[in-house]
């Protein structure tokens, strides 16, 4: 009987004989969250209100970076803006991250030197990890 199982499981297996970990399941497999931050991380609490889409070249399609617009419930200092305007990508594979309209976020973003906020899930994982989202 273990005979046939084992013949079973190395059936589907490469020429290594051991299988890949199943990238289907975790979209943000190819995403790659770098040892240490640059910047100072700021964190905040707040509503996902709006969106600010960038037309692609084409004029039709849509940049794969967005903003998306929070009313700030709960402010690191007396100078972050409300609403405030957090860059992102979306696509998983490039750490990027989604927001749905009217839910409650904590959100960790780094302020960039051209002074637009900027998030990504390494950034939002660690929020996540220490205090819940």
């Amino acid at each position: 009987m273990i005979e046939i199982l084992a013949v079973i499981a190395l059936q589907g297996a490469p020429a290594g004989g051991i299988r890949p970990p199943d990238q289907s399941s975790d979209p943000y497999y190819l995403c790659r969250c770098p040892q240490s931050a640059e910047e100072e991380a700021i964190t905040f609490t707040g509503y996902a209100s709006d969106a600010q889409l960038t037309l692609g070249a084409d004029g039709r399609s849509v940049e794969a970076r967005q903003a998306t617009l929070f009313r700030v419930a709960k402010k690191p200092d007396a100078s972050f803006p409300d609403p405030a305007k957090i860059w992102h990508v979306t696509d998983p594979a490039k750490c990027g991250v989604k927001f749905d309209y009217g839910k409650r976020y904590v959100v960790t973003a780094v302020k960039k030197p051209d002074g637009e906020y900027e998030t990504n899930y390494c950034l939002m994982k660690a929020t996540a990890g220490s205090a819940g989202r």
